[in-house]
């Protein structure tokens, strides 16, 4: 039955208030005090009703317990209870506090909100100024190890099936891969690679160059090539039904583990060399000569691939170092011909509505890998341990994907309040 409770809140007010900052601090430390009156009355309300539902349950004695809550540190006492097999506090299980805590749980969502943004240090620094009680780093990157893998644990939960009926086959769907490396605190590795991978089916014009992908999903993880591959299929999969898509349009730098994956998990895919990083290389190998860089450059963007590989084939290095970049540079392409120009001819095959998915870059990957990756993990001094950052990157991910909106969804719920 809904029980009423109140506080009333009193502030004397001064000719020193005239100060407006001062008059914000005393009603804001006003605001915290009745908060926390609010909800040691209603921790006490909730204790009795946990108590008249399971009458049966013998009560022993009252214990104290200290928490620290979004509104500050609080200390409240509650009933321990004997039930059939254990002594209990039925207002811990109803509310959901972990047995040994001492912070609430929306102290750690807070502290996993700040530490997705900024570095732990920070994070608690602003953390301990809200609550007004010292939190640590360690304390901190604690809570947020554990979120980091229940995130993972919902991605390997497989989704129920739909009773509706399955959406139309998409005309186009596209993914875009690559990886980005992080430096490491691990023992005897100075690197690793965190990857991530987006997928997308259509997209709508923001300006005149300017594109937002309307159903982007987005997977990443410090994992091993092959268990990335099948996990974000798996994601894209869920999403988009690649399996009945028509055309699958896979983009990304020409690197192995990107190619063998697309293979593995999307069997008939069209691979496209992201333009960028073929530019990139031909510009490191020829910068130095300008009409030479000019005109390969300029056959990439007409797509006369056989020119380029026939100018690469007839060039020779003046010295044994530009020999070995010709030949590298030489390699990459003629590995990856087909993949250059791979949506020009893929473009004749599809609606005027699906044509701009068809487009050379991974602009939209390199923008979330700078966004979810490069704004976090590679900050100047920063070193990571594999698990951390696999952790880590998993909640900026499901932040960003479910906003705040599904956030509590990570953490425990209490118990039902039913009569037993």
């Amino acid at each position: 039955m809904p029980q009423t409770i109140e506080v009333v809140v009193r502030l004397t007010i001064s000719e020193e208030d005239f100060d407006v900052n001062r008059l914000e601090k005393r009603v804001r430390a006003a605001r915290d005090e009745a908060g926390r009156e609010l909800l040691l009355k209603g921790f006490e309300a909730l204790d009795e009703a946990a108590l008249a539902a399971h009458p049966k349950a013998a009560r022993q004695r009252r214990v104290e317990r200290d928490l620290d809550t979004t509104l500050g540190h609080v200390v409240f006492e509650r009933w321990r209870v004997k039930g059939a097999d254990s002594t209990t506090c039925l207002l811990d299980r109803l509310l959901g506090l972990e047995r040994h805590s001492r912070v609430s749980p929306g102290v750690k969502k807070r502290a996993a909100e700040l530490a997705s943004r900024m570095t732990y240090r920070e994070a608690s620094t602003v953390l301990s100024e809200e609550l007004g009680t010292p939190v640590s780093a360690q304390s901190v990157h604690g809570w947020v190890q554990p979120l980091g893998e229940a995130v993972e644990a919902r991605e390997l939960t497989p989704s129920a099936p739909s009773g509706s009926s399955p959406p139309a086959a998409r005309e186009v769907v596209v993914a875009e891969w690559d990886d980005t490396i992080v430096r490491s605190q691990e023992k005897g590795e100075e690197h690793f690679a965190m990857k991530l991978g987006i997928g997308y089916s259509q997209k709508e014009r923001q300006g005149p160059k300017r594109w937002r992908l309307t159903d982007k999903v987005v997977h990443g993880g410090v994992e091993e090539p092959e268990e990335f591959a099948e996990r974000f299929s798996v994601r894209m999969e869920d999403r988009f039904q690649v399996a009945r898509a028509k055309h699958v349009l896979v983009k990304g730098d020409g690197a192995e583990w990107i190619c063998q994956g697309a293979a593995q998990v999307f069997p008939g895919h069209v691979f496209q060399l992201d333009r960028w990083h073929l530019l990139e290389q031909i510009t490191s190998f020829a910068g130095h000569l300008p009409r030479l860089c000019k005109r390969l450059r300029r056959w990439v963007y007409q797509g006369r691939v056989t020119a380029l590989i026939r100018s690469l084939r007839h060039l020779v290095g003046a010295d044994a170092a530009s020999e070995e970049a010709r030949q590298k540079l030489l390699a990459y392409v003629m590995r990856h011909a087909e993949a250059i120009t791979a949506v020009d001819r893929l473009r004749s095959q599809v609606s005027p509505a699906a044509r701009p998915l068809l487009t050379h870059g991974t602009g939209a990957m390199e923008k979330n890998i700078e966004i979810l990756i490069g704004r976090r993990f590679k900050r100047w001094g920063m070193r990571w341990t594999r698990r951390g950052a696999h952790n880590l990157l998993k909640l900026r991910l499901w932040i960003a994907r479910c906003g705040k909106s599904r956030f509590e969804a990570l953490y425990p719920r209490g118990a039902q309040l039913t009569n037993a």
